[in-house]
């Protein structure tokens, strides 16, 4: 059973005033989840978006980005994004770091997930942020582009997480600093 989510969000009514199969006005919008037309019997889910981030190391340095656009532009954002049809989690954030940065991944591992809201347009979209540690392939050839407006690099110590964009993030940047803080198992 899908839990109520409380009353319907007002973006979510604004952005879907007509069925999208049919176009009666006015299709109900079900615990934020769905929307059902009364007349053609269409039931649409708002399922959730994949989206992945990397803490990206350059050396003992963080790569991170300015962001040049909404949602939260100028705050600071790991490198990453919305993962496209088709398209593996890992594939997607490599394709992702080429766009902003560049640049490959190497030493690609998966740290945490955690759900994220996302206001793009005044549509809300929750997705699941998978995250990873990674290390850039060739720091020299690192460029802000894309989304991002310019590339900050920082020891981990030195990140003030709370000008990290995200909710997600700031938690998953939680569980990265954990993480380095625990030595390193014997081989």
């Amino acid at each position: 059973m899908i839990p109520d989510s409380g009353p319907t969000d007002p973006r979510l009514s604004r952005a879907f005033r007509y069925c999208p199969r049919c176009a009666t006005p006015g299709p109900a919008i079900l615990d934020n989840r769905q929307l059902q037309c009364p007349c053609c019997g269409l039931r649409f889910f708002f399922n959730t978006a994949a989206a992945a981030a990397v803490f990206l190391f350059a050396g003992n340095r963080l790569v991170l980005g300015v962001r040049a656009e909404e949602p939260r532009r100028g705050c600071l954002d790991v490198p990453g994004g919305f993962i496209e049809f088709d398209e593996s989690v890992e594939a997607g954030l490599r394709r992702e770091v080429r766009e902003e940065l560049g640049v490959e991944i190497r030493d690609l591992r998966y740290l945490a997930s955690f759900p994220n809201d996302y206001l793009y347009a005044d549509i809300p979209y929750k997705t699941a942020d998978l995250f990873f540690v990674g290390a850039v392939a060739d720091p020299a050839h690192l460029r802000a582009a894309d989304d991002i407006a310019e590339l900050v690099l920082l020891e981990p110590a030195a990140v003030d997480p709370a000008r990290f964009a995200f909710a997600s993030t700031r938690r998953a940047f939680q569980v990265l600093l954990a993480a380095l803080a625990t030595p390193a198992a014997p081989a």
